[in-house]
């Protein structure tokens, strides 16, 4: 099919819009790549040129001095134990909404997608309140816990519009095969469900590892910082380090970028599905 001039026109001009949006999004990363092998005198006097020498220096004085490494350890703790009981929490309550007949599921799933309109800043007083009656604050469970909380709402949406479409046929076969409520939904509808799954773990785990806010409130005890938290570390009162903290920037970001690369495929199915079939 051969496009029209008009056509030919508008698919240039398409081009052009999404490679100046693609060099709009890309280039600040990439300008943070060039800058942490830089000097603070070099990052001063020439901000958007190559580094004269490129040195991990600055990647050594962020786990030595900085001890990012200590902090990338308690962000990986804290953002894993959360995805892992979030997921395996709000996929037992998408499927019990969604496919097994009470009279609230609606009403229940209702008051779980209420907690999409409770920002985090309204949670923190009271949960300080909390657990520092129960003895949990400056411990990881006090920013595991209101994580789980908080990416309960939108996992149980974006399941419940997945699960929700699922033909009833093969729950119906596989009891006629014998298997028990558990078996059908470990070994029928989870490895079914794995594009929503994915979406929940990925948004979620980035949210996690992106946070300041709570682990900064809960937590006091320097070696039980997140990444975020242990960021701030490197400025001091009169001075400082950029490039040092330039070069944890770059360490904190990794992680995230190849989760989501690896995983985007699966992540863009599971927003359509909890879009579109919700």
């Amino acid at each position: 099919m051969r496009l029209s001039a008009k056509d030919k026109v508008f698919l240039v001009l398409k081009y052009i819009v999404l490679g100046i949006f693609t060099i709009l999004c890309l280039y600040p990363l990439w300008w943070l790549f060039l800058s942490s092998f830089k000097t603070n005198t070099e990052l001063y006097a020439n901000p958007w040129g190559l580094p004269e020498h490129f040195s991990l220096d600055n990647y050594v004085q962020a786990i030595t001095e900085g001890h990012i490494l200590q902090y990338f350890g308690n962000s990986v703790i804290i953002a894993v134990s959360a995805v892992l009981v979030a997921v395996v929490l709000s996929s037992m309550v998408s499927y019990a909404i969604t496919r097994m007949q009470w009279k609230l599921s609606r009403l229940t799933l209702n008051v779980f997608l209420l907690g999409m309109m409770i920002p985090v800043y309204a949670m923190v007083v009271p949960l300080f309140s909390m657990f520092n009656r129960m003895g949990l604050l400056n411990t990881h469970l006090a920013v595991i816990i209101p994580h789980i909380a908080i990416a309960f709402p939108m996992a149980i949406f974006i399941m419940t519009g997945f699960m929700g479409s699922l033909p009833k046929e093969m729950e119906e076969a596989a009891v006629m095969d014998g298997c028990n409520i558990y078996q059908i939904f470990f070994k029928i509808i989870m490895p079914i469900s794995k594009s929503s799954v994915v979406t929940v773990a990925v948004v979620t785990f980035i949210n996690i590892w992106n946070d300041l806010l709570l682990p900064q409130i809960f937590l006091t005890d320097a070696s039980k910082m997140t990444l975020p938290v242990g960021l701030t570390e490197f400025q001091g009162q009169y001075a400082t380090n950029y490039v040092a903290e330039i070069a944890a920037v770059i360490i904190t970001i990794i992680p995230s970028i190849i989760v989501y690369i690896w995983l985007h495929k699966h992540i863009m199915e599971g927003m359509v599905a909890g879009a579109v079939k919700g």
